[in-house]
């Protein structure tokens, strides 16, 4: 149930419309952690560990033994200024390129789902607003997928037909969710 507290912290027309209609309950508030993070990632953090290890292995061949004269010193702290520029260089065309990408894989894990009796929010604990929110209204019901013996696992939030917050078939996915079976029964309509 939300406290007066938790309505401070919404957007001014959000509040105005909760006062009005009275309290939210909330059915459902999950923080999946590290779990809320891309499928892939794991994967992308195991190819780049050779590249940090190579990156690694060159720098300690640049600086062994340890420069004796101006010339291995020149050279040492330039081969290390072209290494650190060759790889901000690369973090900053990725982050360039997939702002969006990198911004949610580093916010997915501070991620907190609510579903209440008005609408499903994604928020964050350090914006007073939402990221995003989606009204009771639009949503149909949800779809359990495969849950694991934590009671994990895998669920589609099913939108109105033509909803432009959902994919081809007019869902929204979510992956690895904690109490996933808990999460399904709060979309259901009341």
């Amino acid at each position: 149930m939300a406290t007066p507290e938790m309505l401070t912290n919404l957007p001014v027309p959000t509040v105005r419309r909760l006062a009005a209609a009275g309290a939210e309950q909330a059915y459902y508030v999950a923080r999946p952690g590290l779990a809320a993070l891309p499928s892939g990632t794991l994967a992308v953090i195991g190819f780049a560990s050779p590249q940090i290890f190579s990156a690694y292995f060159i720098l300690w061949a640049i600086w062994w033994p340890a420069p004796q004269t101006h010339g291995q010193w020149a050279f040492a702290l330039s081969g290390t200024a072209l290494m650190l520029v060759l790889a901000a260089g690369v973090v900053w065309l990725l982050l360039r390129r997939f702002p969006g990408v990198a911004l949610g894989v580093v916010r997915a894990p501070f991620i907190r789902l609510t579903v209440t009796d008005r609408r499903v929010i994604w928020s964050l604990p350090w914006h007073h607003e939402p990221l995003l929110e989606i009204g009771r209204e639009r949503i149909v019901g949800g779809i359990l997928g495969h849950v694991d013996r934590r009671g994990r696992g895998n669920a589609a939030m099913v939108l109105i037909p033509g909803d432009p917050m959902g994919d081809v078939d007019g869902n929204i996915h979510f992956d690895r969710l904690p109490d996933v079976a808990g999460f399904v029964a709060a979309l259901s309509p009341r």
